[in-house]
């Protein structure tokens, strides 16, 4: 059957490294970036033997909460990081003689260690692996108009902890300003998932003013294969950091 898409339209706060930070390169210290963003990701979700879709254009109204965290630490050659997503979205709509009801819950968090070979800190080709865990939970329940059977519902509630492993590079192309070019992929309990996001980074002191675009993509596989689902969550962002 078809697959089609549910889809919303939200903007969430957070926290995470996109850009460059010029560094210690002879220090034994640690540098910090942390970077809060404002992120309007367009999220679908395809759900196997349904053909239910609807599109929503309210950014604010579908959006009940969303969190996106991150911390990164590093020193000459090695660092880690730790980032963790959570949106809540959900929404009451109707179309042609059906009532929609729709919620979505999702948490990742990326735990990670980071190899970077160059002579400066957060900057040039790096390497990274670790663990993805995900809880997601996802629920559509289709109403005819007038009320009455049949009623379709479609659902998956599941986590799942994949390894993790990727690389980003990070071009200086001065003292102000730095171009991002980021990707990974896991596989595990999941049916796999990938990322790929590109920023462009502009620091004066302490401060970054990014802005960029990003795309994430999970595929699951719930119960005893009775529901497989892809989730997508790709658009702009902007975002301030500041490191320490």
């Amino acid at each position: 059957m078809t697959i089609r898409k549910y889809r919303v339209i939200p903007a969430g706060l957070g926290v995470l490294a996109l850009a460059g930070l010029p560094a210690h390169a002879e220090s034994t210290d640690f540098d910090w970036l942390a970077i809060a963003y404002l992120w309007a990701a367009d999220i679908g979700v395809d759900a196997r033997d349904r053909s239910v879709s609807v599109d929503f254009s309210d950014v604010v109204d579908k959006l009940e909460f969303g969190f996106q965290g991150r911390v990164e630490a590093q020193q000459d050659d090695f660092g880690g990081f730790v980032d963790v997503i959570f949106m809540n979205v959900g929404d009451n709509s109707s179309r042609d003689f059906v009532d929609l009801n729709s919620d979505l819950d999702m948490t990742t968090m990326d735990l990670a260690l980071v190899w970077s070979p160059g002579p400066e800190r957060m900057t040039g080709f790096e390497v990274f692996g670790g663990l993805r865990y995900i809880d997601t939970d996802f629920g559509l329940v289709v109403d005819p108009i007038p009320p009455g059977p049949p009623e379709t519902r479609v659902g998956l509630d599941s986590t799942f902890t994949d390894f993790l492993i990727g690389a980003r590079y990070i071009a200086p192309l001065n003292d102000r300003w730095r171009l991002t070019v980021t990707g990974d992929v896991s596989s595990g309990d999941s049916e796999g998932t990938w990322s790929l996001g590109a920023f462009a980074g502009y620091r004066t002191g302490v401060h970054h003013f990014i802005a960029g675009y990003r795309h994430f993509e999970m595929d699951f596989e719930a119960g005893r294969g009775d529901t497989l689902a892809t989730e997508t969550f790709s658009g702009p962002l902007v975002a301030y950091g500041f490191s320490f």
